[in-house]
């Protein structure tokens, strides 16, 4: 038995499989980092968290709390083995407790070459940090449960990197509208107070986070370096309307605010990346202070060079789109939603915004996605596999 789920016909086939993924046991996440060097690491304070102790009771803030481990390498290496393939960390949390699963997808014109390469990404995704086990779900009937394990009434709510506009004052721009967008944030946040508040909730929820590898090629580099120059040019004074008119044109104010986002663009994507979705769904609605919390749990708020906007925009859907969204859930897919603008009008929002909204590189997708864990100052939420 091999767990695994096939749909398809003729020439085109998709095959999912999953493995529990639950914290080693006798391992704190003290202990495996004194084991597993970390990546990349970014300065800044993590010594804040928001915790909803009682979702009905509002955000408490707790300080001093154990580093999350850092699983970018780990993802480093998951971007090479996931070529034409889809992976999502997802945890399903009720009656006090939390399950994980990482869940894969493939896809290819013969059935059985899409379920043996599953099986294989499987194994090979299986090889975890050290303070983390990895156990096959070999049923078929358990991994479409993990699947579709509830039926969302509550609707989807969704976690996205916020996309802000502005119309120029310059009329020398090349366009009427700038916007910028503010990538996800890695402070290696704790996860477990937002565990904690999902298993807290008397209903079922879920929060999946998706990854599919994506590579930047040489068109988009070329499109983020030309967005970088306009946004500097727009930044500084430029010259007169005409000769005869001798009033320079003053700087764009939101250029200059957003100038230090775009440039970061340019230097944080050039090579790898992941195409990314992290959705919160319940059997009912998810409670406004529990979204809030998994967006400061993802992505800490703060201010980049006097930018307002940074923290993560938390979108709530709308009927017409958690059809959409329940099915990229289902099947690992990644669909655009009309949400996806932010209530921008349409022709604010280019198609280099759209692209990064969507996209994150190994920080942040190491801010977002996170592996089960735990420290020792807790008691493990995460119940052991049967």
């Amino acid at each position: 038995m091999t767990g695994v789920v096939v749909v398809g016909r003729g020439d085109h086939w998709w095959a999912w499989a999953a493995s529990r993924v639950v914290p080693a046991a006798g391992r704190s996440e003290e202990a495996a980092m004194v084991a597993a060097p970390t990546h990349n690491e970014h300065s800044g304070s993590a010594s804040t968290v928001v915790q909803v102790g009682n979702v009905a009771g509002g955000v408490h803030l707790y300080s001093g709390e154990a580093l999350a481990p850092d699983h970018s390498a780990w993802l480093r290496s998951a971007w090479a083995y996931l070529a034409g393939a889809v992976m999502e960390m997802r945890y399903v949390a009720r009656a006090g407790r939390v399950e994980g699963f990482l869940v894969v997808r493939a896809e290819g014109a013969d059935r059985d070459e899409v379920e043996q390469q599953v099986v294989r990404l499987r194994v090979c995704l299986g090889t975890m940090p050290g303070q983390v086990i990895s156990v096959p779900v070999r049923d078929e009937a358990r991994t479409r449960e993990v699947l579709a394990p509830f039926e969302p009434r509550g609707g989807v709510v969704e976690v996205r990197k916020r996309l802000t506009a502005h119309r120029t004052s310059r009329d020398d721009a090349s366009s009427p509208w700038l916007a910028a967008v503010t990538p996800f944030t890695y402070r290696r946040q704790p996860w477990e107070p937002l565990w904690s508040a999902m298993a807290g909730l008397p209903f079922r929820t879920m929060l999946s986070v998706g990854l599919a590898p994506f590579t930047i090629g040489p068109g988009l580099r070329s499109h983020l370096a030309a967005r970088a120059t306009e946004f500097s040019r727009l930044a500084q004074v430029g010259p007169p309307p005409t000769g005869v008119w001798s009033a320079y044109r003053p700087p764009d104010e939101f250029a200059a605010a957003a100038l230090p986002l775009v440039a970061d663009a340019v230097r944080r994507y050039t090579d790898q990346a992941f195409l990314t979705r992290v959705s919160l769904a319940g059997e009912q609605p998810v409670p406004s202070v529990l979204a809030e919390l998994a967006a400061n749990t993802v992505s800490p708020p703060e201010r980049n060079a006097g930018f307002v906007g940074a923290s993560p925009k938390v979108e709530t859907l709308d009927h017409a789109d958690t059809a959409t969204a329940w099915h990229n859930l289902t099947t690992l897919n990644f669909a655009p939603l009309s949400t996806y603008a932010q209530e921008h009008p349409p022709g604010a929002i280019g198609e280099v915004e759209r692209v990064l909204v969507s996209i994150t590189d190994i920080d942040e997708a190491a801010a977002v996605f996170r592996l089960p864990y735990k420290s020792t100052a807790t008691a493990s939420l995460f119940a052991e596999p049967v």
